[in-house]
């Protein structure tokens, strides 16, 4: 049964996160939907490289499924951004070997959040930006960020549903940077717990307007508790930028975009 990797892009405030769930639409069950319709065969289970939560947007989710022989790449990804109308879009489509999982195997991701720093909200980009219209602190922010880089246990920065069995990860890279009105946050890391990039990016933006108290965030970190953090950001200024598997060699057999 090939076992066939999807790389996609979609809008977050069209679902309702990623996993499946009953009466609710999700990324995973609409895709499973379109997948079905246009191969017209019994397709697996759909893996991807990370669960979005609702409202969180994607650019380079990677999915995998099996099917019984196999399907015309190009079909699949035209198909699928076709009947998709705008919501999601497959930027790639390839055979990939049968031990390879998205989850699993990979090795580094990279999560990007927006921010409009200014008086007044956005329009055109409501959907895609977190509006803080107090004044922040790059340069305080960025420093305070320097203390995440390594393998720490982020259990402050978790949310209280998450389900992982060790709160330790390792965060690779952070940047802060600002263009015009728009702050963009950035973190490359192993992997992430449930809302953590949300509740870093909350703690930050407190430090950076002056309302977590005097608390640093290497002192925020060390607590372990997320009582001691701050808020947790908006889902709908996330997204998932790219996944990498370094140094697996998980190439393509064969390959539409």
């Amino acid at each position: 049964m090939p076992n066939v990797k999807l790389i996609v892009e979609y809008n977050g405030r069209s679902f309702h996160g990623w996993q499946k769930q009953p009466q609710l639409r999700t990324v995973q069950s609409e895709l499973e939907r379109v997948l079905k319709t246009i191969i017209r065969s019994p397709i697996g289970p759909l893996h991807a490289a990370g669960r979005t939560d609702a409202g969180v947007h994607a650019r380079g989710q990677v999915v995998t499924f099996r099917v019984d022989e196999a399907p015309e790449l190009w079909r699949i990804a035209q198909g699928v951004s076709h009947l998709m109308k705008g919501e999601l879009a497959v930027v790639s489509a390839e055979v990939v070997p049968d031990d390879f999982h998205p989850g699993i195997m990979s090795t580094h991701k990279q999560y990007s959040y927006r921010i409009l720093n200014r008086p007044t909200p956005a329009v055109l980009e409501a959907h895609m930006m977190w509006h803080i219209p107090h004044q922040l602190n790059l340069t305080l922010m960025r420093e305070e960020l320097r203390c995440l880089v390594g393998e720490h246990d982020f259990s402050s920065f978790r949310d209280s549903s998450c389900t992982a069995k060790s709160a330790v990860k390792t965060i690779y890279n952070v940047e802060l940077e600002r263009s015009d009105d728009v702050v963009t946050f950035r973190v490359v890391g192993s992997g992430f717990l449930k809302q953590m990039v949300r509740n870093i990016v909350g703690t930050i933006s407190d430090i950076g307007r002056g309302r977590l108290h005097g608390r640093t965030m290497r002192e925020v970190l060390d607590a372990r508790d997320r009582r001691v953090a701050g808020v947790t950001a908006p889902a709908h200024g996330l997204t998932m930028d790219w996944v990498s598997y370094e140094p697996h060699d998980y190439g393509s057999r064969d390959r539409a975009s």
